[in-house]
């Protein structure tokens, strides 16, 4: 962990992968040798499940500005969201998990080889 840790201590915003199910299960595939980093790395592009932003500093804060709200309806948007996490998985499935590429790099040979962050097999 301390090889690939990020300083987000001193960040004013962090954006990153939302905090969802499909991303944690290719995380998990990634993490238990089943996918490789490419593959990890395509996946989390799957059925735009988007975003999320992390306003960690009051300098973060005061550049917002308010502008107004929509109300979003539950019903509408929860169907949204299912559809978007099953297309996603759905293509996971189809397309990436079964796609082995030669040259691929596993966890296992991430860590054997004890890789650093700027490794050129990792860009």
């Amino acid at each position: 962990m301390n090889t690939f840790h990020l300083d987000y201590k001193s960040a004013d915003i962090i954006i990153g992968y939302r905090a969802d199910d499909s991303y944690f299960s290719f995380a998990s595939d990634f993490i238990n040798g089943a996918i490789s980093y490419r593959q990890l790395c395509n996946a989390m592009r799957l059925g735009k499940l988007g975003q999320q932003f992390v306003l960690k500093s009051k300098a973060a804060f005061e550049q917002l500005e308010f502008l107004g709200y929509e109300t979003a309806d539950s019903k509408e948007w929860y169907k949204k969201k299912a559809f978007r996490d099953q297309t996603a998985r759905r293509q996971y499935l189809d397309v990436e998990r079964n796609r082995r590429q030669r040259g691929d790099l596993y966890i296992t040979t991430i860590l054997d080889e004890e890789m650093k962050p700027n490794d050129p097999r990792l860009r």
